[in-house]
């Protein structure tokens, strides 16, 4: 097959989206088909193209800013979407070119959907009223464009989608996946009194709500950190007169990116992570806190409450005091208990590849 991928980010740049779309477009390459992926350019450099494998493409639009991509990409893009049999995108910002070009193009289109928020964008702090309605709104035309599949990464996601009145049978579950040969460990790593919140800092991920639960807390000699893959200027500093005002300056620390390898060693020696996210369509970080074996005190929203499984405590209330009665029960190891459940990549690959040959074989 030759399929085309249009995402607004994509690697180097690492997240949720970009780790689906990258493993999910290597792994494919790797089995014969033929991928170009569509995406915004690198602020740090000047590389248009490149070649990861001979079966494996990217080009880079003019464009590093996600919102001229997605209203002038549509002409860069659509040349190169020619020779596609199937063109796959996501939610949000690339979604209306790609669904553009599938009709001038009469291609199918796919999109993922990793998270559908509805009126949840009105309940976020910090984020404006004009910001809350334009997000409402962009999403309401994102659903009402015609895709040929919406792929949903959880339970939870499919549902909310179904709810946007999308007909069931145009919405198929597939969960992301990891490699989870990459998160084998030996031996046992000592255990550090700490409580750590790590991947992008976002307004949507809770971290304020963390902070400010945090002089609730009888934390004795706990430490509270922020390992941050992403900063969002304007929320740093929001986070940071949280800090001063509350007077816990000496039990926060934030840290800049870790490499994989040192990350996931910081993660093991840690007592827990901390996801006090408004909500999830999966969260990748949960899913390698459970390959990690490391316990997770979580909001319980949105698919959190599929994917975090092991040892896992969650807030009974979504509230700072909700969340400081969370951590104190993480720091007495009052934990509860779920059977594991992983999400293999080959699985996913696997899904998606048998939706498009199914897509194209109907059509």
């Amino acid at each position: 097959m030759r399929i085309v991928f249009i995402v607004e980010n994509f690697y180097p740049k690492i997240g949720g989206v970009e780790t689906l779309f990258y493993n999910l477009a290597l792994q494919l390459s790797e089995q014969g088909h033929s991928i170009v992926v569509l995406t915004s350019g690198l602020k740090q450099d000047n590389i248009k193209e490149e070649k990861i494998n001979p079966n494996f493409f990217i080009h880079r639009l003019d464009s590093s800013n996600r919102y001229w991509f997605t209203f002038f990409g549509i002409f860069s893009m659509f040349n190169k979407a020619k020779g596609a049999d199937l063109i796959h995108t996501t939610s949000y910002n690339a979604g209306i070119p790609a669904s553009l070009i599938g009709l001038l193009l009469r291609k199918h289109v796919v999109i993922t959907f990793h998270e559908y928020w509805g009126k949840m964008w009105f309940d976020l702090a910090y984020f404006g009223k004009i910001k809350q309605w334009l997000h409402y709104t962009f999403e309401k035309i994102l659903v009402k464009m015609p895709f040929t599949r919406f792929v949903a990464v959880s339970d939870y996601t499919k549902e909310a989608l179904q709810s946007a009145d999308i007909p069931e049978s145009k919405v198929v579950r597939i969960y992301n996946g990891l490699q989870y040969e990459e998160f084998r460990t030996s031996g046992v790593i000592a255990k550090e009194k700490r409580i750590v919140f790590f991947g992008r800092l976002g307004i949507s991920k809770g971290v304020d709500l963390f902070l400010k639960s945090i002089k609730h807390v009888n934390h004795g000699d706990f430490r509270f950190e922020c390992i941050l893959s992403e900063t969002q200027s304007s929320y740093e500093e929001i986070l940071k007169t949280i800090i001063k005002e509350d007077g816990i300056s000496d039990r926060v620390t934030f840290i800049p990116t870790l490499p994989f390898q040192e990350l996931k060693s910081y993660l093991q020696s840690s007592h827990a992570v901390i996801i006090p996210s408004y909500s999830e369509g999966f969260c990748f970080a949960a899913a390698e806190c459970v390959a990690l074996g490391v316990p997770i005190i979580s909001s319980g929203r949105g698919a959190l409450k599929e994917v975090v499984t092991g040892k896992y405590i969650e807030f009974d209330e979504f509230s700072e005091i909700g969340c400081a009665h969370a951590i104190q029960k993480a720091i007495q190891d009052d934990w509860s208990e779920k059977p594991i459940q992983h999400f293999r990549l080959k699985d996913t690959v696997a899904k998606y590849r048998d939706l498009y040959n199914e897509i194209l074989e109907n059509s």
